[in-house]
């Protein structure tokens, strides 16, 4: 890391199409996470943090599984040789759509502002077109 940047944190997040799935890389210049039981942050009430819960990786990685995505916890030099910190990968289906639904009651049929109405069990909507682009937004934070 260049001398100039030491003490600022910095987090990357870099969206691409892949295939079906739409990923978030999340990379920033941190101290990284445990390699040691690294998998076991994805579980609830498990956290490296003093004060932490354990519940927030837990509840990304449900709702990324409930609609087919899945959370990767990897290492920042493992997305950009030579750079510390974490890297976390989110993977989202482009349709959208769950692996399993589990639906208890029918949807309401809502208005939409367009003045099409979504009825229970029919999309008004088509899934975002896949495309190769790659879009890059950076925050930055000083000390």
């Amino acid at each position: 890391m260049p001398s100039e940047q030491l003490g600022k944190g910095r987090i990357d997040v870099i969206v691409a199409h892949e295939n079906d799935d739409v990923i978030i890389d999340v990379v920033d210049n941190g101290i990284g996470l445990p390699k040691v039981a690294r998998a076991r942050l994805l579980e609830p009430y498990v956290t490296t943090r003093e004060k932490g819960t354990g519940l927030g990786l837990a509840i990304v990685g449900r709702v990324l599984e409930d609609h087919g995505g899945r959370i990767e916890l990897k290492d920042a030099s493992d997305f950009r040789p030579g750079q510390r910190g974490a890297w976390m990968r989110l993977r989202f289906a482009i349709t959208g759509r769950a692996a399993k639904v589990e639906a208890t009651e029918p949807a309401a049929e809502t208005k939409h502002p367009a003045g099409e109405t979504n009825q229970p069990g029919r999309e008004t909507a088509e899934p975002a077109q896949a495309t190769n682009s790659e879009t890059k937004i950076e925050a930055a934070t000083g000390s």
